[in-house]
């Protein structure tokens, strides 16, 4: 039977399994960007294949920082959840950063949107989720500060 623990442990692993993704990433991309060039058919602005290649590699190292930021804060965000620390303020802390790395990221892909559009789709999902980690955010906010009335009412 799934149950609040079972729920915690795949999202750990899951954050573990991106963590392993980003870190072999690192060293992949300019291999697996060139694959990928290889087979892409999009038009690239008029740019050689060199300059192309570059763009995407900056893009993928521009934002490898901020997904292992992302990932890191998410990984102790559900360590503290484990050990039942939900409204603390470490919490509230970690899911502001979270939605500041979404938003970067959303600002990366605008950017490389010049040299390639469909990095759009990217950039308006990485904005909706900024919004979407901020809107909770601010929910923990307000139950942190009720959960602080609280412990102080005798």
């Amino acid at each position: 039977m799934w149950n609040k623990d079972k729920s915690l442990l795949l999202s750990r692993i899951a954050v573990g399994i991106f963590m392993a993704v980003a870190l072999f990433w690192i060293v992949a991309a300019p291999t697996l960007t060139k694959l990928f060039l290889d087979f892409s058919r999009s038009p690239m602005q008029g740019m050689s294949r060199q300059q192309t290649l570059l763009c995407f590699l900056a893009t993928q190292y521009l934002s490898l920082p901020v997904a292992g930021t992302l990932l890191w804060n998410l990984h102790r965000l559900l360590q503290r959840i484990g050990r039942s620390e939900v409204f603390v303020r470490a919490n509230e802390r970690a899911l502001r950063r979270i939605s500041w790395c979404c938003l970067i990221e959303a600002a990366i892909c605008v950017l490389s949107c010049l040299y390639y559009l469909p990095f759009l789709f990217v950039a308006i999902a990485a904005g909706f989720m900024a919004l979407i980690v901020r809107v909770i955010k601010n929910v923990f906010a307000e139950a942190i500060a009720l959960k602080d009335e609280n412990d102080f009412t005798i």
